[in-house]
């Protein structure tokens, strides 16, 4: 973190606090259920805090949209499969064209919102009425992200007007988006078939924020994904045993907190991702199944990161010495 970024750390503290006070109200309301879902739906457009408020709008849109299509197409039964994992492959090829601009963490946390809903859907809409037809679901699950999104944008435009922070924009050397979407698309396929109603669309997001456009990035995000979903389960297993259920739920709103600070200032990956493992597991599940749902995510994250080490490994070695997708970084906008 450089000095100027240590400047700002009051700012950004004050914003990111102010940013989620959606998700602290929805977690001790009656509508808790849907906590989960507004932390994913304004993590893209939070993603694209660094980058100025035009990648936050389009990035709130892009959310807004992806959550209404993801339910729409969780409700078509037999096409189910096939129109979720049309959709996450056609967001993985455009997260692989915003790698050249540094925007593919905004991509990355827009599959991961995709695969949620389309995996675990009843979740998703479990703060609804069942009995409403599937395209209001829709809409107003896509409401509540874009409400929590603009929420976001305002509480950023006002308290870090002006602020950029430099995007990574070095030149791919893995066929980045082919690559993500074959493996993301691939595991949302297995997860919707085999495995819908379950938490197993952390495969898909666990691909999504660990592959990235080059073998060393990729190598360091696999390694600090690991350690710090280890590292998170663990501490949230212990949070679980020892305290109650509403501090339980207060430390994985601090989590949240601590996550969208940690990746803004730049820290080591596997820090962000204890973080995150904490948030998750504390407010996705209560005492009696927070246990079992801390051991799968190990499981489920450890099998997708093997599996995305294999697919980088081979198509390193079948092209080890030419760089792939040759595009310069894009220059940043004044």
């Amino acid at each position: 973190m450089s000095v100027s970024r240590k400047g700002l750390l009051p700012r950004v503290l004050g914003a990111v606090l102010l940013a989620l006070v959606p998700v602290v109200a929805t977690a001790f309301s009656p509508w808790a259920a849907a906590t989960g879902l507004l932390v994913l739906g304004m993590l893209p457009t939070l993603t694209a805090a660094g980058s100025g408020p035009k990648a936050m709008a389009a990035s709130a849109g892009v959310s807004g949209v992806t959550a209404f299509l993801a339910v729409l197409a969780a409700s078509t039964g037999p096409w189910a499969p096939v129109l979720g994992v049309a959709l996450v492959v056609a967001l993985s090829l455009a997260t692989g064209a915003l790698a050249v601009h540094g925007l593919h963490p905004v991509g990355a946390a827009t599959i991961s919102l995709a695969a949620y809903v389309l995996v675990d859907p009843s979740s998703v809409v479990a703060f609804l009425d069942t009995r409403i037809p599937a395209l209001t679901a829709a809409g107003l699950v896509a409401v509540v992200i874009l409400l929590g999104c603009a929420w976001a944008s305002a509480v950023v435009a006002v308290m870090l007007r002006g602020v950029r922070l430099p995007a990574n924009r070095e030149a791919a050397t893995l066929p980045y988006g082919v690559l993500l979407a074959a493996l993301c698309g691939g595991f949302t396929l297995i997860c919707v078939l085999w495995f819908a109603g379950t938490n197993t669309w952390w495969a898909v997001l666990t691909v999504a924020v660990i592959l990235q456009p080059t073998y060393g990035q990729t190598r360091t995000k696999m390694y600090g994904r690991i350690l710090g979903t280890v590292l998170g389960g663990t501490a949230a297993a212990l949070v679980v045993l020892a305290l109650p259920d509403l501090v339980a739920v207060l430390l994985g709103v601090l989590a949240s907190l601590a996550s969208v600070l940690l990746l803004m200032a730049d820290a080591d990956y596997w820090k962000y991702s204890t973080a995150v493992t904490v948030s998750v597991i504390l407010l996705t599940f209560d005492s009696t199944t927070a246990i079992a749902g801390d051991l799968q995510r190990v499981t489920v994250t450890i099998v997708a990161a093997v599996v995305t080490a294999a697919a980088v490994g081979i198509a390193t070695r079948l092209l080890p010495d030419k760089v792939l997708e040759q595009r310069e970084p894009a220059p940043e906008t004044p």
